[in-house]
């Protein structure tokens, strides 16, 4: 069995340095950048900084506890499938950053309260993502991370549109 301790520590640490940064990326965004997206592309910085809630969700927290913690209409608006082109209204910066906040200190209190359940369930599919509970979560940070590239992409894309586009 997975040592608990070392798993649920290296967990967290891993969901502090990813969440920071896309908290980070979020918060420095200007609010007219948000919603923005270059000619050809409809996912936008706020959908990213959304899509890391949904996917929190979907890969740690609901595997854990059983359910889903999403507000209503997360997943239309910011799921894998959605469509951000389509989608008429978007919450604040503000309100998206205090959600990936929010959703880390639940995340940090659940890898600490569940540690030996996580251990235990590790390789235990999830029925909610058909994934191992592990791998589902490490899977969820990784995909964070490369939307924190895609955030700061736009950020530059952005910055530099007026003598591109």
């Amino acid at each position: 069995m997975v040592n608990e301790v070392n798993l649920t520590s290296a967990l967290s640490e891993l969901a502090k340095q990813v969440r920071s940064i896309t908290v980070q990326t979020l918060r420095m965004a200007r609010t007219e950048m948000l919603t923005w997206s270059p000619p050809g592309l409809s996912n936008h910085t706020l959908w990213h900084a959304g899509h890391a809630v949904w996917v929190g969700d979907v890969l740690t927290v609901e595997p854990i506890t059983g359910r889903s913690e999403l507000p209503a209409g997360w997943e239309a608006m910011f799921g894998d499938v959605s469509q951000p082109a389509t989608q008429p209204e978007w919450p604040s910066g503000a309100e998206v950053g205090t959600l990936l906040e929010m959703q880390l200190d639940r995340i940090l209190t659940l890898f600490a309260d569940q540690a030996s359940g996580i251990a235990r369930r590790a390789t235990e599919m999830s029925a909610n993502s058909g994934w191992p509970l592990l791998k589902g979560i490490v899977h969820g940070w990784h995909d964070e991370a490369r939307h924190q590239g895609e955030m700061h992409l736009l950020a530059k894309l952005y910055r530099c549109r007026s003598s591109a586009y």
